[in-house]
């Protein structure tokens, strides 16, 4: 059997999401990847479809802040980074101290009142 590529792999995977043939289309990876003894690759190919869903405007994003966002905070960030299906993975962290911090699979923003400080006391030594 050929070496499929992983780019092809999440491609093809990402097709079968977005057509609502999500949970047969991870099985059926996984099965694949098990079978031809990849399951090291599992979270690159992971990632390359992270990539190919935000490419097709499906941004899964993981968002850290010190409380829990609004609705309208989560309607401002998916306008912010341009997805027109937004789905926000949320992480309460206290050390941020306010602010978000937002990583999708292609930028990072990081708004966080930590980031802030940290920039202060670079430019103040």
């Amino acid at each position: 059997m050929d070496k499929i590529s992983r780019s092809k792999l999440a491609r093809h995977t990402t097709r079968r999401i977005i057509d609502g043939e999500g949970q047969a289309a991870l099985q059926e990876l996984a099965a694949y990847l098990i079978d031809s003894r990849r399951t090291r690759e599992a979270d690159l190919v992971v990632r390359a479809i992270y990539e190919e869903l935000e490419r097709a405007g499906i941004v899964i994003a993981d968002i850290t802040s010190a409380e829990g966002l609004d609705s309208d905070i989560r309607t401002a960030l998916a306008a912010l980074i341009g997805a027109k299906e937004f789905v926000p993975q949320e992480t309460i962290d206290q050390q941020v101290l306010g602010g978000v911090l937002v990583r999708t699979p292609s930028r990072v923003l990081d708004a966080t009142f930590a980031r802030r400080l940290a920039k202060l006391r670079e430019h103040k030594v």
